[in-house]
């Protein structure tokens, strides 16, 4: 076959190469969105982690070969691509191969001494519904096909300058000849020994495999960039190419969707992860949300309980506060269960004082996103018929076109009726668990956005649930917690950092909305010791966990 025959059949096979499989997660976690594996190809740290496949292993696959027509390589190959497309969460894998290029139209290219290896891709498609023997069949069909046509070179094609784009990582299967039987007793004319060393190669990983028939054993060795991978992460793929190979073995599974990449240990370590079953006999789930912080607020009235900037309040203060804000709010509107008060506030300890004030008159709350447009803000205030707006005085202005009272809760005059206000206890409510506690809207991206009605029954249960899987009641000897606020209160997921501090007797921590992730940011969330962070993906990406020195939950 000739020379252009074949820069024409790698064109083709490089245009099917439809996705990078991406396997940037077994990254260690500083190298995370900062190094770009395909443009990685100076290794600094070269190390290597050995998986030695022996006994009853090896001989079942040796069985497998025998009865299929396959080899061992091909086996290895398929385990390979199959660890990568799961990691890679990729349905297609492409692996730089090494050819020996022995079969070269060179004469006597075989007892020729010299290098004539190759490197070239192995482009697999990966289908869970396939058998897993047609699946090594066919990777083994496409090698023969690869050194058939290995007499290439890449900077001939069209995309050669990509070459090394092409693929992240590198297969190598070496064939050294053993001493036959015709030798055997003259090992003192003819001798055979490896030496093993350090191999430096310039691909963040590399499988070198080869197989020791005297021993009966095949080893595979997993070189690797020390500085981008772990050891652990490392030993885990090894366990699971072992696993694979051991289930490919057994012929016990035929189809590719059957394969496990779990040990039995693994899978039962998992199961028991996931036996979260619980009973809640003491948890009271008949509560309003204000007499829940109620019953925290007499188990622990001098503990902090809400931190901004310069301000910390107790839990007795905290509740004082609110208490007053809802005695207000009755003396200036007739609340009845399941009205509507409207919060339009940036974070600080009066958004916390004002949800709580809200309950405890009886109403519901809305929160409003200052940074939202007039429009949603007028659907939302007209939507939900508030009956009052709690705002920030600088916000006020924003408002005046609304026929709703207002309140401007951080005003020097407001703030002195407020706290003026000699009625301080907690009010004597009728709700049941069934009234509301708040109204979250959707963002409205199909259409205008829906208003989702929470009862106070909801919340309960949700706090019970989370408390008891997190903080439970016996771990006495636990130092209480500090939670940060960092969802805005308009997103549900506020609910959960908010039941899990002010209802559970913990510290709540809050930082404005702008407060940037530098020094000054971790060294607040340290002086204040926080335990517990929750929060987007997105959000956790961008912070170095690593400068919260007190941080035990993610």
């Amino acid at each position: 076959m000739d020379s252009q025959h074949n820069i024409d059949y790698w064109e083709s096979e490089i245009n099917k190469i439809e996705e990078r499989c991406d396997f940037s997660g077994l990254l260690k976690e500083e190298n995370k969105n900062k190094v770009v594996l395909n443009q990685y190809d100076h290794v600094k740290q070269p190390k290597a982690s050995t998986l030695l496949i022996a006994d009853n292993v090896y001989r079942d696959l040796k069985n497998i070969c025998r009865e299929n027509g396959l080899t061992l390589s091909s086996i290895l190959q398929f385990v390979w691509h199959k660890i990568l497309s799961v990691y890679g969460h990729s349905d297609q894998t492409t692996v730089g191969t090494t050819v020996s290029g022995r079969n070269l139209p060179i004469n006597d290219i075989e007892t020729s001494v010299g290098l004539f290896i190759n490197t070239l891709p192995l482009i697999v498609n990966h289908n869970e519904h396939n058998l897993i023997r047609d699946g090594i069949k066919h990777i083994q069909e496409q090698m023969n096909e690869m050194i058939s046509r290995s007499n290439v070179d890449f900077s001939q094609l069209s995309k050669g300058r990509m070459k090394h784009s092409l693929f992240d990582c590198l297969f190598v299967y070496e064939n050294y000849p053993t001493l036959d039987n015709k030798v055997q007793g003259k090992e003192d004319l003819l001798k055979l020994r490896r030496t093993d060393s350090v191999e430096k190669l310039d691909y963040p990983l590399t499988i070198v495999a080869y197989e020791t028939i005297e021993n009966e054993s095949v080893t595979v060795s997993l070189k690797y960039a020390g500085e981008l991978f772990k050891e652990e992460t490392i030993y885990d793929l090894l366990c699971v190419a072992k696993e694979l190979l051991t289930q490919i073995g057994s012929n016990q599974v035929k189809a590719v969707s059957d394969l496990k990449l779990l040990t039995e240990t693994q899978f039962n370590m998992i199961k028991n992860w996931n036996n979260t079953v619980r009973d809640f006999p003491a948890l009271n789930t008949k509560s309003t949300l204000h007499e829940l912080f109620e019953e925290e607020v007499e188990r622990s009235s001098e503990k902090i309980a809400v931190v901004y900037e310069d301000v910390q309040l107790t839990y007795r203060e905290l509740n004082e506060k609110a208490n007053r804000l809802a005695h207000y709010l009755r003396s200036i509107c007739d609340i009845q269960p399941d009205d509507i008060i409207a919060l339009f506030l940036d974070k600080s300890e009066l958004m916390i004082v004002s949800i709580l004030g809200v309950w405890k008159s009886g109403a519901a709350y809305v929160p409003i996103d200052p940074t939202y447009p007039d429009d949603r803000i007028e659907f939302i205030v007209q939507d939900t018929k508030a009956k009052i707006v709690i705002v920030n005085e600088k916000y006020i202005t924003r408002l005046h076109s609304y026929d709703i009272i207002k309140i401007d809760i951080d005003s020097t005059s407001v703030n002195q009726t407020i706290n003026t206000y000699s009625i301080s206890f907690n009010p004597d409510l009728h709700l049941s668990e069934h009234s509301l506690a708040y109204v979250i809207y959707t963002s409205g991206t199909t259409g205008k956005p829906k208003g989702v009605l929470i009862e106070h029954a909801s919340v309960v249960s949700f706090r019970n649930d989370i408390k008891n899987r997190y903080f439970p009641e016996n771990a006495t000897d636990t130092p209480h917690e500090a939670i940060l606020i960092l969802s805005n209160y308009v997103f549900d997921f506020s609910i959960e950092q908010l039941t899990l501090s002010i209802l559970s007797s913990n510290k709540l921590i809050i930082v404005s909305k702008t407060f940037p992730f530098d020094e000054n940011f971790y060294y607040y969330l340290n002086q204040n010791e926080l335990t517990y962070l929750s929060g987007t993906p997105s959000q956790i990406s961008q912070m170095d966990l690593r400068n919260l020195k007190h941080l035990r939950s993610l």
